[in-house]
């Protein structure tokens, strides 16, 4: 029981930790965009700056990510051999995703202020496609990991999977405006 509690703790650790990074990271991508906005930066320059600081924030994670994995995994060579290629096909696929959001997080952020209802159902329904997209890549790759790895390790990946991705979302939705209604005139 002991070592199932300091499995637990350490797995809290490493989210924590990743949390953290999450936070700031984000943090300092709203502040350029807000800066950026403040300053009377043309439109294309405030996207410049968001996007680089958008790829910041994925760099760190991915290596947070790939660390956390790593550590509760605790793969042998074997598995590990069979693992990682298909994690890394997984990851490019989900980065196409993260592309998405990211532009999905502009769109949003350029027109909150002065959104139609048009807009908002435009978004929303570009949010439920990269929803459903997660969802798809995720049933796809299990089925693939589960021949490569036991079912059971399969799924203990996509779990922390699932975590680091609710911890990621969360912060960038708290992160964003809420949207407001429109005065009717």
């Amino acid at each position: 029981m002991k070592l199932l509690e300091k499995e637990r703790w350490r797995v809290m650790k490493s989210v924590k930790g990743l949390l953290i990074a999450a936070l700031v990271v984000l943090a300092m991508v709203f502040a350029a965009a807000a800066f950026a906005q403040d300053k009377g930066t043309k439109a294309k320059d405030k996207e410049l700056n968001l996007r680089a600081y958008t790829e910041l924030l994925r760099a760190d994670l991915k290596a947070k990510r790939v660390a956390i994995i790593t550590e509760i995994m605790d793969f042998d060579d074997k598995d590990a051999a069979a693992f990682w290629p298909v994690f890394k096909q997984y990851d490019q696929e989900l980065t196409k995703i993260g592309d998405s959001i990211t532009k999905l997080v502009l769109d949003y952020v350029d027109n909150y202020s002065i959104l139609t209802d048009a807009k908002a159902d435009e978004l929303m329904t570009q949010v439920f496609a990269i929803e459903a997209q997660r969802a798809q890549l995720k049933k796809k790759y299990f089925d693939i990991m589960k021949k490569a790895i036991a079912p059971v390790q399969a799924a203990r990946f996509f779990q922390i999977e699932n975590q680091i991705q609710r911890l990621v979302d969360l912060q960038l939705s708290a992160s964003l405006p809420t949207m407001q209604e429109q005065s009717k005139q």
